[in-house]
């Protein structure tokens, strides 16, 4: 919450021609006050399902935090505004499904290429860094040390992986309440050794520490867009992930890595055949490469404001 709220909105609609609001919550309901008080368009970007978020929140009365209601929530909010930009189809597709009736264009968020082409790193200082070999495979994670994010999971995936490959790293880039417990459990599975966990990073930092992996993994059941996924990608990594919302959007049809059942047995199995088959990763690779070169900052920019244009016009 923004508070508090500066007197300049007195004067808010000189020189004002669309709103654009980014969340639901107080500065959206705002946006949408002020969009009907000047009798502005308002554009609303719709970024995450709260509902899996909710153990986030205890302060949300019980009713809120019902399903149901949040739904209502979820739909009503949207049908507030001028236009829908979804992240995914498969956002789009939900928001249908809810009750959204206003317009709805699918525009993921877009990644910076030119900053991730630029980034440079010392492959020696890295590897020397964090006692990794140079011919040790390092499968990365990057996101929040959260219970969403299924990371548990991860490494229980990840125990079976060193059975096959057994100079393979996990590198688990990210801080969150979780934190511990995953401490825990791979010193429960006895995995010290091939495991580094590197807390909080930059996002420059990110980006060096992806150039020098060998693919990305995920388990997350949570992600709207897998943004970070799209980064690891533009990076040259091959990706393997559960089949679930924001990473199916990416790798389609397996390109750019691959997509595995909720099942530690297929995740590790895919995993390894990454890692043990050149062949495939080389092929996985390029598709990579491909996926995030459709998929830069600038091209998305050029279809939102393909949109703001529209509405202005109205």
């Amino acid at each position: 919450m923004a508070l508090p709220m500066s007197r300049k909105l007195k004067n808010f609609d000189q020189n004002v021609d669309i709103i654009h609001i980014q969340t639901p919550f107080f500065m959206g309901h705002l946006g949408q006050y002020l969009g009907w008080k000047y009798k502005l368009p308002v554009v609303h970007t719709y970024h995450t399902f709260w509902e899996e978020y909710l153990h986030y929140f205890p302060v949300v009365p019980k009713k809120l935090r019902n399903k149901v209601n949040l739904l209502l929530l979820t739909r009503n909010f949207p049908n507030r505004c001028s236009h829908i930009i979804s992240p995914t189809q498969t956002i789009h597709d939900k928001l249908i499904e809810y009750g959204v009736t206003k317009p709805i264009t699918t525009i993921p968020t877009g990644i910076d290429l030119v900053k991730i082409k630029q980034t440079s790193v010392d492959t020696a200082d890295f590897r020397r860094r964090y006692l990794i070999k140079d011919d040790q495979p390092i499968c990365t994670f990057v996101g929040r040390l959260g219970p969403e994010k299924n990371i548990l999971f991860l490494i229980e995936a990840f125990k079976t992986v060193l059975e096959k490959v057994p100079n393979a790293v996990l590198m688990i880039i990210g801080d969150g309440p979780q934190r511990a417990e995953l401490e825990a459990k791979i010193s429960l599975l006895g995995i010290e050794d091939s495991v580094r966990m590197t807390g909080y990073l930059t996002h420059s930092q990110v980006f060096e520490h992806y150039l020098l992996s060998t693919c990305v993994v995920s388990a997350s059941k949570t992600e709207t867009q897998g943004l970070g996924l799209l980064e690891g990608l533009a990076c040259g990594l091959p990706a393997v992930c559960i089949h679930a919302i924001g990473f199916k959007d990416v790798l389609t049809g397996n390109k750019g890595g691959f997509l595995t059942k909720d099942c530690l047995t297929d995740f590790s199995d895919r995993a390894i055949q990454l890692l043990t088959d050149n062949a495939l990763y080389k092929e996985k690779k390029e598709e990579a490469l491909a996926i995030a070169d459709n998929s830069s900052s600038q091209a998305m920019v050029d279809k939102i404001a393909a949109i703001y244009e529209s509405l202005y016009k109205k």
